[in-house]
């Protein structure tokens, strides 16, 4: 009996422990509010996509980000009250690349202008197709 009393024990804490550690590692994607265009300068493939994302899904309060490379459009849907849109432009640049906030608009005024929510339509480029990828990496890689 007592060998069962220390096993839920055991079984118990290791429960408690997961618990508590999910609740410091696990971030929950906020829910955005609003929407940054900005005009990103030197992306030639999906690669460049793949880099401004990931430069920017880990910053507080972006909820999506959407990469346009052909057209130079970077679009992050963020939470305004946990995340400063002036802030994203320079995470893509110390990706290396050319970049500026143009506009902020509400999540109503992006469906109003582009006819379809945020997220609904992922842009990406899925491969080179515009040189500087010779070497199998984007040609203005950091």
């Amino acid at each position: 009996m007592r060998k069962r009393t220390v096993g839920t024990g055991i079984l118990v804490a290791c429960a408690v422990g997961l618990l508590v550690y999910l609740a410091f590692n696990v971030r929950l994607a906020p829910i955005p509010n609003a929407v940054a265009a900005l005009k990103t300068v030197g992306m030639t493939c999906g690669s460049c996509a793949g880099k401004i994302e990931k430069a920017l899904k880990p910053m507080k309060g972006v909820a999506g980000v959407e990469v346009d490379v052909k057209g130079g459009w970077v679009l992050v849907g963020y939470d305004t009250n946990s995340a400063n849109p002036e802030t994203f432009a320079g995470a893509v640049r110390k990706a290396g690349f050319q970049s500026w906030l143009m506009e902020q608009m509400s999540l109503a005024d992006f469906r109003r202008v582009t006819g379809r929510d945020f997220g609904a339509k992922v842009v990406r480029s899925g491969g080179c197709g515009t040189g500087g990828c010779d070497s199998g990496g984007c040609g203005n890689a950091i």
